[in-house]
């Protein structure tokens, strides 16, 4: 049977034809038009009409002859404020958890809530909080007091309980009103975390609530099919690669969309000899995304953000950066249009570098030298990436650029503005999603995470 794949972007929705015969995937048509927003189903059918080359897609759906499954990051994707107790350790905790379940950190708050906290949630509430601190056991005097302050706010959106285990009772009669999940502490110790059962509650909130609205709930009502989040299926691709070729055990996948860009890797925790790690345990699997660095919607954004190192690049060429930041206002007024000259093309090779960089630099860990009663040490924070020698480009623009030099973006820098060491990669091969279809493939491994592993290295371009 036929297999279609959609993947509903900020800007455009994509979507793909597979045939299997055997342990062989073939790409029979392939296909992008642009998202509508204001309606999410009606760019989506649009989509599967011209992929399938039919008036209705919906007859073949109803009558079984092609399986379905589809994405979506559409419309600022899942907007998650995760709660913990103590920033470097529940609470990244809760953003790593947060993270692989396919959500963007909107807000994040560690110890008490305060009134301001509060009404910054109540102004801009996300989709859902995710709600720490504490480990089995340990604190438990801010965990109530967080739940009391939410218990008298306004908010009424979906709330899931991941913190310490022994308060998890008074959490629930303090919240009774609210719409509350209780789910397995995200770190019941220090050493263990245990993030599965928060990620199954997101997506299951996702699934149940967020598609409701958007006209995600019409698809699925046309189709019978429910989507998930577009960065939840490349991070269980990314894990499927992973475990399928031992020559891919190690790698990291930049995806650059419209909106945000979000970096995945997959990596061993291994220290280097005299470094101590600071910090929870790095998971292998690991995706982090930027929501202020995107190609499109968020270009403005991404010039303010990166000003510092912009005002570098255009040192005495005063009219070339307002020319390029006029560039970035047109493109999040317009973000589906595409350079009409060379400039523009300078000017956007430049945008998705400071993407690359500065969402790389941000997922990676820090090393510093410190001074202890037995000599100096290496103190590591975060992850080491050093030892990755494989790196993939995806996303629209990065798939289709083949001259881009990800290797100077990607190492901008040695230091940060602390000093620290940055630990990119130094040496890697790059490969390029030059299709476009690793998003599309990673709905495919929902129903074969082997066949869809083999078929994405395949279809790279080194």
């Amino acid at each position: 049977m036929r297999t279609v794949s959609v993947d509903i972007g900020s800007t455009w929705t994509k979507a793909a034809l597979f045939g299997r015969e055997g342990d062989t995937l073939t790409l029979i048509n392939h296909v992008i038009t642009p998202t509508t927003p204001h309606h999410l189903a009606e760019g989506f059918f649009t989509c599967l009409n011209q992929l399938l080359n039919v008036c209705d897609a919906r007859s073949l759906l109803h009558r079984g002859e092609i399986n379905l499954k589809y994405s979506s990051s559409a419309k600022g994707g899942l907007a998650v404020a995760a709660m913990g107790l103590v920033p470097s350790i529940t609470l990244e905790t809760a953003k790593v958890t947060a993270w692989s379940a396919g959500a963007k950190i909107t807000q994040h708050y560690a110890y008490k809530l305060n009134r301001h906290d509060i009404q910054a949630l109540e102004n801009t509430p996300p989709d859902i909080i995710l709600f720490t601190g504490g480990t089995d056991g340990g604190e438990t005097s801010y965990g109530l007091a967080n739940a009391r302050a939410l218990a008298e706010s306004n908010l009424d959106c979906a709330m899931i309980y991941a913190g310490n285990r022994d308060i998890q009772d008074d959490v629930q009669a303090i919240l009774a009103h609210k719409e509350l999940t209780i789910v397995e502490n995200v770190l019941p110790d220090l050493d263990h975390p245990h993030p599965h059962a928060a990620r199954e509650a997101i997506c299951d909130i996702f699934l149940q609530r967020i598609v409701k609205g958007k006209g995600l709930d019409v698809i699925v009502n046309e189709t019978g099919e429910k989507p998930m989040p577009t960065p939840w299926t490349v991070y269980e691709l990314v894990k499927a690669i992973s475990h399928y070729d031992s020559e891919w055990q190690e790698f990291m996948l930049i995806d650059m969309g419209g909106a945000t860009t979000d970096v995945y890797s997959a990596c061993s925790n291994s220290l280097t000899p005299d470094t101590v790690h600071h910090g929870v345990p790095e998971p292998f699997i690991k995706r982090t995304v930027e929501g202020d660095l995107g190609m499109r919607v968020s270009a403005m954004v991404v010039g303010e953000s990166t000003r510092e190192l912009v005002d570098i690049i255009f040192a005495s060429q005063t009219e070339r950066k307002a020319a390029f930041y006029a560039y970035l206002r047109h493109l999040m007024t317009y973000p589906g249009y595409l350079p009409a000259n060379s400039e523009e093309e300078e000017f956007d090779t430049l945008l998705a570098g400071l993407c690359v960089g500065y969402a790389s630099e941000r997922h990676a860990g820090r090393k510093k030298q410190v001074c202890t009663c037995v000599g100096n040490v290496d103190l590591q924070l975060g992850r080491d990436l050093t030892p990755v020698r494989k790196v993939i480009g995806s996303g629209g623009w990065l798939s289709r650029a083949s001259q881009f030099d990800i290797h100077h973006w990607l190492k901008y820098r040695e230091l940060d503005d602390d000093g620290r060491r940055i630990l990119l990669p130094n040496q890697f091969t790059y490969y390029r999603d030059s299709s476009g279809l690793l998003p599309l493939l990673a709905n495919v491994a929902r129903l074969d995470p082997q066949l869809a592993a083999r078929t994405s290295i395949h279809c790279l371009t080194r």
